[in-house]
């Protein structure tokens, strides 16, 4: 058996299938069947197979002028008592002048093959004599026939194609329907010679329905006169046995299980399909194996780019595809196609891709254990698993499972490892485009969860962090596109903190490079604990020098010229510089204390803590001539968690610098007001005003606004210590100035519940008011 034989049968059935589905109405034909039916039996008799009684059907139809009829019956045999019957048939086949004659073909075992003709007397008689040879397959089944067949050079016509030649002789005198292609088969007789068997112009027989599907006029009906005139007119009228006990019945691909057709009814299906020009031939060899072959070229080519539910979707799609071309080349270009080698083939193409991926994925795990299990150093795989019992795809998917759970292991040890790090860090492809995070990256960024930063541009995301020497970003399109190598930058970020951005290559396991990791690490505090360093330096070398310097100037001065200045000069002077040098140490004392110690939080109200604090600048007030009121828009309830001491000492800095720098005879306002986040206290003067430009330097230490401030005669701590309050106390310091135009400063500190609900019922202005005088 080869491999034809394996999808012969297979394609059959679906070529029956196809056969069966495309039934025609043949109520209009041109082809009648007259039937010799258990009607025509149980009414004639023996007499219905007589001469005489087929002469008297022929001339009874060739009334009607029938453009051919089919006597398909073997009359081999004269009949000794019925000479006359002989010469009766044979005068009205010569009458008639459109009767086809059946002959047949026998081959017997180890014999040549010969044809049995029917009488001479009536062969001559005849206008045509036709092959009426229907073949059947090795399954019993008729599916097809051959229009010519016969010995080399001397092939017949079929009987259906005899007829229409009688029928219809310009069309069918010169074109055959069917395949040209002959088929030879050897037969080898007694005599050793080889006699080739030859047949071509094969036909695929389009039943028009079951067995029955044409209608039958019975024999004895047509016989008897009975039928109204015209009914054969124009027609090809075929005579033949349908009744059972008569034989010549086969199975076709229309019939059910119990039915068979007769031979004559299986000639009118090829008559009717001939006429209407609806044969269906064999799709030539090259077309059909173009089809099944175009088909897994296809299903090859998108294996290769397809994950295996796609690939199968693929195969199946194909299949699909393939039934349905079969199916439009029959019903439309009356070709029979087989595409059960193309299904085959794909299903073969699939097994195969699906087997050799299958194999492929699973070694490569087993050698990928084989190798972890070699170089791994903290989460080793069991011994070998590999080795255990079961069969090839058990092993396969154990190690598969092995594998898989090692993998698992290692990504959960290096997801547990990156989230334990204080530090914020992110891993980046060579784009910037974020792949991991850890749990203190979540926490820098704001965001719920590391998984949330997963697929977020790393460029964005660090857009506010900006070197500290170049102010640029730290991470751009360029500088990840620089060559891989490890850099550290100093950096702030857009809260003011302090941060150390380290950036190191990410390679693969070839070393190849394909991504980044970025490091953000908060040295706020480092960076905080150097500047106090540099700032307790700076106090003890330069501002606690001046005036211990001083006062020793003037007893130097003193010591060698006692008479330059008089003792109460020479007394004022010493005690001014110690007092100086005494208020740069306790205002040093308290700004380290307001940075480093713990505060002790206690609600209290901001509007009457800024009562004392104005009550407290009496003195200062009228020696500068100045005017401190409170605005009458001031919240009278203010009720925050603060340390009472440091926001005193706090209002009492901002008030102190406020009568400092303003002119004689200005006023300052004071109020409390309410914001979103809290409540503020906020300090209005009129004095020269600060510059954009040196807004922000002014909080930091030993600055004392530049020369629009030049009255200021301490270190600069001032506003340092007021800043330092408000954000221990989780607030903030915001000024509003402009040069010439006086200053505002707000000093801003979270609410608790009741903060600034109505408005404060403070004494009158003229009663905080000093007069200049």
């Amino acid at each position: 058996m080869d491999i034809f034989d394996l999808v012969r049968q297979p394609n059959r059935i679906l070529q029956d299938a196809l056969v069966a589905s495309q039934h025609r109405d043949v109520q209009r034909s041109d082809v009648v069947v007259v039937a010799i039916d258990e009607k025509t039996i149980s009414a004639l008799g023996a007499w219905a197979f007589r001469g005489a009684a087929h002469a008297e059907l022929i001339d009874r139809i060739s009334k009607d002028s029938p453009r051919a009829i089919g006597l398909d019956l073997l009359l081999t045999d004269s009949d000794a008592h019925s000479a006359d019957d002989d010469k009766a048939l044979a005068a009205s086949l010569q009458q008639s002048g459109r009767v086809v004659l059946p002959m047949t073909m026998q081959t017997y075992y180890g014999a040549n093959p010969r044809t049995v003709q029917p009488i001479r007397a009536l062969a001559t008689s005849a206008n045509r004599l036709g092959l009426d040879r229907l073949p059947v397959d090795n399954d019993g089944v008729l599916r097809d026939i051959y229009l010519q067949e016969g010995l080399r050079d001397f092939e017949l016509d079929h009987f259906s194609l005899a007829m229409l030649r009688v029928g219809d002789a310009d069309r069918f005198s010169l074109h055959v329907p069917g395949s040209t292609k002959a088929e030879e088969l050897s037969h080898a007789p007694p005599s050793g010679r080889w006699l080739d068997w030859r047949r071509s112009h094969k036909l695929i027989v389009p039943f028009a329905g079951p067995p029955g599907h044409f209608n039958r006029i019975s024999y004895v009906d047509a016989i008897s006169g009975l039928l109204p005139p015209g009914t054969f007119d124009g027609k090809y009228v075929l005579v033949g046995t349908t009744a059972a006990e008569l034989g010549g019945l086969y199975e076709v691909p229309v019939a059910g299980d119990d039915t068979l057709m007769p031979g004559v009814e299986i000639n009118a299906n090829v008559l009717d399909s001939l006429l209407g020009r609806l044969e269906v031939t064999p799709a030539p060899l090259w077309l059909n194996a173009s089809l099944n072959a175009s088909a897994v070229l296809l299903a090859l080519v998108g294996m290769a780019f397809l994950e295996p539910l796609f690939a199968l979707f693929l195969a199946g799609s194909l299949a699909l595809a393939l039934l349905s071309a079969s199916w439009a080349g029959f019903a439309l270009l009356r070709l029979q196609f087989a595409p059960v080698t193309g299904v085959l083939g794909l299903g073969i193409v699939y097994t195969l891709w699906s087997w050799s991926r299958l194999n492929a994925a699973t070694r490569y795990l087993i050698d990928a254990s084989i190798h972890l299990r070699a170089t791994a150093s903290i989460s080793q795989l069991p011994c070998d698993a590999t080795r255990s019992s079961g069969d090839f795809l058990d092993r396969r998917i154990r190690a598969l499972a092995q594998a898989t759970r090692h993998l698992r292991d290692l990504h959960q040890l290096v997801s547990d490892s990156l989230n334990s790090l204080p530090d914020a860090k992110l891993v980046c492809d060579q784009q910037g485009r974020v792949r991991l995070a850890n749990a203190a990256a979540a926490h820098y960024f704001n965001v719920a969860s590391s998984e949330a930063l997963r697929n977020m541009s790393a460029i964005e995301l660090m857009r506010g962090v900006r070197s500290s020497e170049s102010h640029e970003a730290v991470v751009t399109p360029d500088l990840l596109a620089q060559h891989p190598t490890t850099i550290a930058v100093s950096a702030r970020d857009g809260d003011e903190l302090d941060l150390l951005v380290k950036r190191a290559p990410s390679l693969n396991a070839d070393g190849q490079h394909v991504g980044w990791i970025l490091s953000l690490v908060d040295v706020t505090e480092m960076r905080q604990a150097q500047r106090q360093h540099e700032d307790a330096i700076h106090f003890l070398s330069h501002d606690m020098r001046a005036p211990q310097a001083a006062i020793l100037t003037l007893l130097e001065l003193d010591r060698h010229a006692p008479s330059a200045m008089s003792p109460s000069q020479f007394r004022e002077r010493i005690g001014r510089h110690a007092r100086k040098a005494l208020s740069l140490s306790e205002g040093f004392i308290q700004l380290a204390r307001a940075r480093s110690q713990p505060y002790r939080l206690e609600v209290r109200n901001l509007a009457a803590i800024l009562l004392e604090c104005i009550d407290d600048t009496w003195e200062a007030r009228r020696r500068s001539q100045v005017q401190v009121i409170v605005d009458s828009s001031s919240a009278a309830e203010a009720f925050c968690r603060v340390e009472p001491n440091l926001v005193a000492r706090a209002i009492d800095n901002l008030l102190g610098n406020a009568i400092e720098h303003s002119p004689p005879h200005s006023t300052i306002i004071c109020a409390v007001e309410q914001h979103q986040d809290g409540c503020a206290i906020r300090i209005q003067d009129q004095g020269p005003g600060i510059g954009k430009d040196k807004q922000a330097a002014i909080f930091e230490p030993f600055d004392r606004g530049g020369s629009a401030r030049s009255r200021a005669h301490g270190a600069g701590l001032g506003l340092t210590f007021v800043k330092t309050v408000a954000a221990r106390h989780g607030g903030r310091v915001v000024l509003e100035s402009a040069e010439g135009s006086g200053c505002t400063f707000r000093f801003v500190l979270p609410a608790s519940p009741g903060c600034c609900q109505r408005p404060c019922a403070l004494p009158a202005p003229e009663e905080l008011a000093l007069d200049a005088l």
